[in-house]
């Protein structure tokens, strides 16, 4: 059938100049199933967490071409449609019965019979081809939203991902139709190829079963979780989260408990007795958090909510939106005599080592 060309796909604005370049010296696509072997040897002048993208989904899928790392802009979305059209066009003025349907043009030759039924064999190779056509769909769209997120990245450790993973992460991904889930896989590579084993195989299982509405409730959930060491937990919403209107619902807190992102039981975090001038902290996203005595006092202990390995690997994901009504929370539910609160912004956070700017003090 008489495709004319296909328009090239742009990079995203934010690529990195060296992205742009790379990407608009390969050749234009010829019709809409062709694609262009593009070799390893072939991307000097990218950077190097592109570059170990490029080696990541070339072991898992083989050689890649340029949609594998551009979205499809919207010009080149138009193009498409207009080229469908036109083909439509011109096989009613030729043939019998063009139609378009589910991104193909079919058109049937007139001494074809319209009423044939296909055979068995005819099915079953149409139900494949459907069913990979949308498994490269979906890993070229996540490929895309990783390539986006390593855009400004300038280095790559030495190590790099487990072949085991790979693997699997590109036979889950093939099934990821939705565009936040798929936003979310995306992420997930690129933190992947920035610092291997973020996400261990199991998370990879969790969030295949995880639906839209669960990912959705469990972003909500992250702009309540604090940190302290390893531990990444949430003041127990029974009568803070929940009874503060703070836009989480128990029936939302459910699921995630039955996904494994949060453990069924609440528990207890506590600070040790401490010494009056001695200070603690917790890490709420961009804000630091400071219990400070005043006074030499007992254990400060709370009922909280406690992540699971999973929740924590994807609270990584999640960029916390603090919520100031909730920092008045957590002092009350830490507060006792001699005890004071404050909290500031946070510069660079290097482990244990955090700079911050000046504190604001809280009375609980």
């Amino acid at each position: 059938m008489g495709y004319s060309r296909c328009q090239r796909y742009e990079p995203l604005p934010s690529f990195s100049s060296a992205v742009r370049v790379f990407l608009r010296n390969i050749p234009v696509f010829e019709n809409f199933n062709k694609t262009i072997p593009m070799e390893i040897t072939n991307i000097a002048g990218l950077s190097e967490p592109i570059k170990r993208l490029i080696e990541v989904i070339s072991r898992g899928v083989g050689n890649i071409s340029e949609p594998y790392l551009t979205k499809k802009n919207a010009d080149a979305k138009a193009y498409e449609i207009k080229v469908i059209a036109d083909a439509v066009t011109e096989g009613r003025k030729k043939l019998t019965q063009p139609e378009y349907y589910n991104g193909k043009v079919n058109i049937i030759l007139a001494e074809e019979k319209p009423d044939s039924v296909p055979t068995l064999q005819n099915r079953m190779t149409a139900r494949l081809e459907h069913q990979t056509q949308c498994n490269q769909q979906n890993i070229e769209a996540i490929c895309a939203n990783a390539a986006e997120e390593l855009s400004q990245e300038t280095s790559a450790p030495d190590e790099k991902p487990e072949p085991e993973w790979i693997s699997r992460f590109f036979e889950i991904s093939s099934g990821i139709t939705t565009e936040q889930l798929q936003n979310i896989w995306g992420r997930i590579l690129a933190g992947e190829v920035k610092r291997p084993g973020s996400f261990s195989l199991r998370t990879l299982d969790v969030i295949r079963n995880l639906s839209r509405k669960e990912a959705e409730s469990f972003v909500k959930l992250c702009n309540y979780v604090l940190r302290s060491g390893d531990k990444m937990f949430f003041i127990y919403p029974k009568d803070t989260i929940f009874a503060n209107k703070c836009g989480l619902t128990f029936n939302e807190i459910l699921p995630l408990k039955d996904a494994g992102l949060v453990f069924e039981s609440e528990l207890e975090y506590s600070f040790n007795p401490s010494k009056v001038g001695e200070t603690s902290h917790l890490i709420y996203g961009p804000l630091i958090i400071f219990i400070e005595r005043e006074k030499d006092t007992l254990k400060l202990g709370s009922n909280v909510g406690l992540l699971t390995r999973v929740g924590i690997e994807l609270l990584q994901l999640v960029n916390i939106q603090p919520d100031m009504k909730y920092i008045d929370i957590v002092c009350k539910s830490f507060n006792k005599e001699g005890v004071k609160f404050a909290f500031a912004k946070i510069k660079n956070l290097d482990g244990e080592k955090i700079e911050y700017e000046n504190k604001t003090y809280k009375m609980p």
